[in-house]
């Protein structure tokens, strides 16, 4: 006997991986999604930790659409260019989070901070000299 029950019929319900169909501005992507499933209705039950298991693949899907770095990037290019969280974020700005919020899927990546970042990935020589500039200064 399965221990979920639909919250729509009342019938069991299974946990499960199972493909869903996420679609954004007309462009669509398939993902497993984990969740709770229906199979008497197909009604799904997605729980928090079941929509963090694809957040960052949603947010990736929508920076493609949108030309604007995804989480995986932005964590790409910060470790190319050996920088913490906390370090980009004194150099960006955004605040002492910013940085985890974008990696994590949970904000989208503002396009000047994409755009920011993709010149620091072509010129990364460059990158100490702004954070040492002045008027950029991180202190």
């Amino acid at each position: 006997m399965s221990e979920w029950h639909c919250e729509l019929c009342g019938e069991p319900a299974v946990r499960d991986t199972r493909p869903m169909e996420y679609e954004y501005k007309g462009r669509t992507i398939t993902l497993d999604q984990p969740g709770i499933y229906c199979d008497s209705c197909g009604e799904s039950m997605l729980y928090p930790e079941d929509l963090d298991a694809t957040r960052v693949a949603i947010m990736d899907f929508h920076a493609r659409i949108d030309d604007i770095l995804g989480p995986s990037a932005v964590k790409s290019i910060r470790k190319f260019l050996n920088k913490t969280q906390k370090q980009l974020s004194d150099i960006l700005g955004g605040g002492a989070n910013a940085f985890s919020r974008y990696e994590r899927g949970i904000t989208p990546v503002p396009k000047s901070t994409s755009v920011a970042l993709t010149l620091m990935a072509k010129h990364p020589e460059d990158v100490e000299t702004i954070n040492n500039h002045p008027l950029y200064s991180a202190s």
